[in-house]
């Protein structure tokens, strides 16, 4: 749980919330002034389904078999939009599958737990965060969900890109990341990297398709793994303690494809 020692910093290039509300036009600056709580949360969790033999220990894949990232604000003055990230905060991840485990601070405001502390990822789970916000509990789930049925091509030019189509599965967004097999990288994804990405990606209205550039994604000629996960927000009205217009919560789980591209 987050102490009376965690900090709310004073505002800097986080300044998320006004710039994400006025960009992000979901209409929803009329609703600050109607929040419950001046905490904002943002949690995204997403797991891998390998297929059998392939072993990706050791590899920036890793990460992805399961990793639940959390983004964290206060909202001091809603009239004015004054937020900022809250720091040194304690916030527990929990779900039948995997126990207990604390998320690590890994920027301001950024909290994160992954497999290589042992957190899983399986469908079906319940998945919990929960931490203390100015003297009051605060707590978020979501239910985990399966990966989705999706075509990847097997083959590709270099810089070509292709088209990834989850409609009619029922998700609310759409999570991709390339892998570069020959040169151990990743070459694309579109995981949000802080709060103000992660509210536009967990408040978007149903998004069922995504373009992946190839002039980024497959810039050369080799082997690439593509991870496509299918992605489900959680009931906001379910959250307690943060501020359930603004805050959000989605998991998904990755199907994996392997690609090579040449002339």
């Amino acid at each position: 749980m987050m102490h009376s020692s965690a900090r709310v910093s004073a505002p800097r290039a986080f300044g998320l919330l006004a710039v994400g509300l006025t960009l992000s036009g979901c209409g929803r600056l009329d609703d600050v002034t109607n929040l419950t709580s001046p905490a904002v949360a943002q949690g995204i969790f997403v797991g891998l389904d390998l297929p059998e033999g392939v072993d990706i220990s050791g590899s920036d894949l890793l990460q992805y078999s399961a990793a639940c990232s959390v983004f964290l604000a206060y909202i001091a003055d809603p009239a004015e939009l004054a937020d900022s990230p809250v720091e040194g905060a304690s916030i527990d991840f929990k779900s039948r599958e995997n126990g207990n485990f604390p998320l690590s601070e890994e920027a301001p405001g950024k909290y994160l737990v992954t497999a290589e502390n042992g957190l899983v990822y399986k469908p079906g789970d319940e998945a919990v965060i929960t931490t203390t916000v100015d003297g009051s509990d605060a707590r978020m789930k979501v239910q985990t969900t399966d990966a989705p049925d999706v075509d990847i091509p097997e083959t590709l030019h270099p810089e070509e890109g292709f088209t990834v189509d989850l409609s009619g599965q029922g998700y609310d967004n759409v999570l991709v990341a390339v892998y570069d097999v020959g040169r151990s990288k990743l070459t694309y994804e579109n995981l949000p990297v802080d709060i103000l990405e992660t509210y536009t990606y967990t408040h978007a209205d149903g998004v069922e398709t995504l373009e992946v550039p190839g002039t980024e994604a497959f810039m050369r000629q080799g082997n690439y793994v593509v991870g496509v996960a299918g992605m489900r927000s959680a009931d906001p009205t379910t959250f307690e303690g943060v501020s359930q217009t603004l805050s959000g919560f989605m998991a998904g789980q990755f199907t994996l494809g392997f690609v090579v591209v040449k002339d």
